[in-house]
């Protein structure tokens, strides 16, 4: 279904309407007494939502979830609108020019070869973006994702700075130890504490990287087969 650059605005537009009357004097109560702090939950379960109709494979049920997390980006643009922090073509130019810096194959004269040398190429210039805005350190991975998929990251993290947690046999190998040790614990009537199972768990986290899968992906289809 192709669209008309008209089109599109024509589709916003209505969402931005409607998001001003709500929070309009004349507008709906609940709609005027949130705030960014408030709104942010809200935005994190449509985005949860509209990834389990994604996984589902259920198209008329994206669409429907994907229109509710637009409305939420939008809505929460317009509260930091609203306090004059910024507005949405401020945050259109902000990832606009992101964009096209981050894909310099695309938009410069940067040759790539792979979609690994274009992964190389993002983590480059994301560290470069950093550094020029006086960044140092690495940003904490956010607390708020899903514990898979910030395990996902953060072993990611740890592999740019030590070959072990990106050596495949290696991980396997301490995988193999550890499990041995569980289960051997288990066979004697000894519980494992929260940590070692924890640790176990990012091992299989990191195993399933190494080979190119997402952990929180495998558990999903998995646990639709046991449903």
């Amino acid at each position: 279904m192709e669209q008309t650059k008209n089109d599109r605005c024509k589709a916003i537009e209505p969402i931005l309407r409607i998001i001003e009357r709500l929070r309009s004097e004349t507008g709906c109560p609940w709609d005027r007494k949130q705030t960014p702090e408030t709104v942010q939950t809200y935005l994190v379960e449509e985005s949860h939502e509209a990834a389990a109709a994604v996984r589902a494979g259920k198209v008329e049920e994206v669409a429907e979830e994907l229109g509710d997390v637009l409305f939420m980006v939008f809505f929460l643009v317009y509260l930091y609108e609203q306090r004059g922090d910024f507005s949405l073509e401020h945050v259109c130019r902000l990832i606009n020019e992101k964009m096209i810096r981050r894909h310099p194959h695309v938009f410069g004269d940067v040759s790539v070869s792979s979609a690994e040398e274009v992964k190389g190429n993002w983590e480059k210039i994301k560290i470069e973006e950093k550094l020029k805005r006086g960044k140092t350190q690495a940003e904490p991975v956010p607390e708020s994702l899903p514990a898979l998929i910030r395990a996902h990251r953060i072993l990611a993290r740890l592999s740019q700075e030590g070959p072990d947690w990106n050596d495949l046999r290696t991980q396997g190998l301490e995988f193999a130890r550890e499990s041995s040790q569980l289960a051997g614990g288990i066979e004697q009537g000894r519980i494992e504490g929260p940590d070692d199972l924890g640790r176990i768990l990012a091992r299989l986290v990191n195993i399933a990287r190494l080979q190119g899968y997402r952990a929180e992906d495998i558990l999903h289809n998995f646990l639709r087969k046991l449903e």
